[in-house]
């Protein structure tokens, strides 16, 4: 059974509508209809099941628009006058909302979409990266992205990340639910497009909103994902974040003081950092700095103004110190941070309580003042390295929200994992307040390309798909992930985080089988074998000797290297041999490398 009957077969065992036909024979059976001005993310959402379906079948849709007269099955894209007529209506339809109806000759797939009208983007917004919010709405060469033009020229503009584009979603979950289609990755090769040429939809109709309401993970340069994703260009990048719903609730978290905004927003002498922070921290005692700082929140929140180099988005301001510990050292702060100190949760750790209560008493401070005129906004902090914990002493203002920033990548290190573990817990303990997450996603290969050297990799499936699930559970609102990890990983990820009942044994073995085809076998071997050696061992290859000295020892990588060799061996198409390279060079090269550097270097 192919993966697409599979889909049809699970979503038709409950009660439906009458089946839907889109195509016979290679030829057309039904008509997109959108509205004459469709939003952005109703023009991309038909081109993108225009495209899918021709893949499919070799029969292409016609996309007019709901001003024409259409006979036989109509896929109705976006809100329009016929949807509105079907009684459909957008405002009944909450943020990040969709739904994909099954009527009488009517395929539905509509969502809460932004309306990109005058003036849209013109709202201030800095996201976490600090790039502009207007800047996510871009223009990208469909046509070149996806080889679906002659010529490779269409034109089509992007919404934004972070701008409500719920067709698009309705639209990507039918194309996966109900069509069997699946984007491993922004390249061709990364594309699981089952073909038939007949394709019939039925099943339940689907209503519902994301698990995770903030989902910003973009990525994708390091070398084990790049060559995953077979090298992929800019376009190809930008339009796989809208396939794997990458965006959602505008919220921004990073740090806001640092040396751009201290020389040209808070660049006032009376509260400049004394000693070595100078330059890149404030002196967070300092009562002017709460006014200045929550004048710069009204000022954003009023649309007047956000200087570059801040982070705000949506209803959060950012208020987060530079990524140091080099705090002022005045008499008032150094009597802050002394009782600070006096907190030893995390004592030895990364993640720690030590300055806890000086950073928290400072942004306190400012949501106080930034509530009396805006009381249904937030200050967005971090809960980071030594004020990972929340302060002692010190009950915040109900409009903190905070993301404790937690080491996933660290999920099968036992005492990280523990602390971690810990903070999290008193964090959603410690007030009715919205919480989101800064994951680590970046380890172990941050610190091999910094330093020139490569690291063993390591894989979570499990890890990822418990841990995502307890946040959706918890409540919290969303994530920010701080590196992306690698292919599988980051697929998994991203699916669990738009829909918590994802089953992680289910998508990789369907990963596996439908994408490696006759040398799955060995390829999940391979991938499991290493995820196994990290859990093992309880580390992650950090250093040259722990890749090289204690996870990829000799007896290891001869078996590593036995699956990748039996994996080439059983491809059977040029398909499965061009993915069983991506991931023997981006994998298996790059270990091989620093295995033999490693070794040569200790000769």
């Amino acid at each position: 059974m192919s993966v697409f009957t599979l889909c049809l077969y699970l979503h038709a065992s409950a009660p439906s509508s009458a089946a839907l036909t889109l195509a016979v024979d290679g030829e057309p059976a039904a008509t997109i209809v959108t509205a004459s001005e469709p939003t952005p993310s109703a023009a991309l959402a038909a081109a993108e099941l225009q495209l899918h379906v021709r893949k499919m079948t070799g029969a292409s849709l016609p996309i007019v628009s709901d001003e024409a007269a259409v006979e036989g099955t109509r896929v109705l894209v976006g809100h329009s006058a016929t949807t509105r007529a079907l009684g459909i209506d957008p405002d009944d339809l909450a943020p990040q909302e969709y739904m994909i109806r099954f009527l009488p000759d009517t395929l539905a797939l509509v969502g809460r979409d932004r309306d990109d009208s005058a003036n849209g983007a013109a709202e201030l917004g800095y996201d976490t990266y600090g790039a502009p919010v207007a800047s996510y709405r871009r223009q990208i060469d469909y046509g070149s992205a996806t080889a679906s033009a002659p010529g490779g020229e269409l034109e089509l503009t992007l919404p934004g990340l972070f701008d409500d584009q719920g067709t698009c979603y309705a639209t990507y979950v039918f194309l996966e639910r109900f069509c069997g289609v699946r984007w491993y990755g922004p390249s061709e090769i990364n594309i699981i497009t089952p073909e038939r040429d007949t394709l019939v939809v039925e099943g339940e109709d689907v209503r519902r909103t994301t698990s995770l309401r903030h989902r910003h993970a973009t990525g994708g340069g390091w070398p084990i994902v790049n060559a995953q994703w077979d090298a992929p260009t800019e376009d190809q990048l930008r339009l796989y974040w809208r396939r794997m719903r990458i965006g959602g609730k505008r919220w921004a978290g990073n740090h806001t003081i640092w040396t751009k905004t201290v020389a040209e927003v808070f660049d006032d002498p009376a509260y400049q950092a004394v000693g070595r922070g100078a330059g890149s921290q404030l002196c967070l005692t300092h009562p002017k700095l709460v006014q200045d700082m929550a004048q710069a929140a009204r000022d954003f929140f009023d649309g007047v103004s956000l200087p570059e180099g801040l982070k705000a988005m949506g209803d959060h301001f950012g208020v987060v110190p530079d990524d140091n510990a080099s705090w002022c050292e005045c008499d008032n702060c150094a009597e802050a941070l002394a009782v600070s100190r006096q907190d030893t949760r995390g004592a030895g750790m990364f993640s720690n309580g030590a300055s806890s209560y000086y950073i928290f008493q400072f942004v306190n401070a400012v949501a106080k003042e930034v509530g009396k005129s805006h009381p249904d906004r937030y200050i967005s902090a971090l809960a980071y390295a030594s004020y990972a914990y929340p302060p002692l002493g010190l009950e915040l203002e109900p409009n903190v929200s905070v993301a404790p920033c937690l080491q996933i990548c660290y999920g099968y290190v036992p005492d990280v994992f523990a602390n971690d573990a810990d903070l999290y817990r008193l964090w959603l303990d410690a007030g009715d307040r919205p919480i989101y997450l800064w994951n680590y996603f970046h380890h172990p290969l941050e610190p091999a390309l910094i330093e020139g050297w490569k690291a063993f990799p390591s894989f979570m499936p499990e890890m990822i798909s418990q841990e995502v699930k307890q946040y959706a559970r918890d409540g919290v609102r969303g994530v920010f992930l701080c590196g992306i990890g690698q292919q599988l990983d980051y697929y998994l990820y991203m699916q669990t985080a738009f829909d918590a009942d994802t089953d992680a044994e289910v998508t990789v073995a369907e990963f596996f089988d439908s994408y490696f085809g006759a040398a799955s076998t060995p390829m999940r071997r391979f991938y499991r074998r290493i995820a196994d050696i990290n859990r093992e061992e309880g580390v992650i290859g950090t250093s040259r000797e722990k890749s090289w000295g204690r996870l990829g020892t000799p007896d290891r990588m001869a078996l590593l290297e036995a699956d990748i060799h039996e994996a080439t061996d059983a491809a059977s198409t040029e398909v499965e041999r061009q993915r069983v390279d991506t991931w023997r060079r981006g994998i298996w090269d790059y270990m091989q490398a620093g295995y033999d550097e490693y070794h040569a270097d200790a000769e």
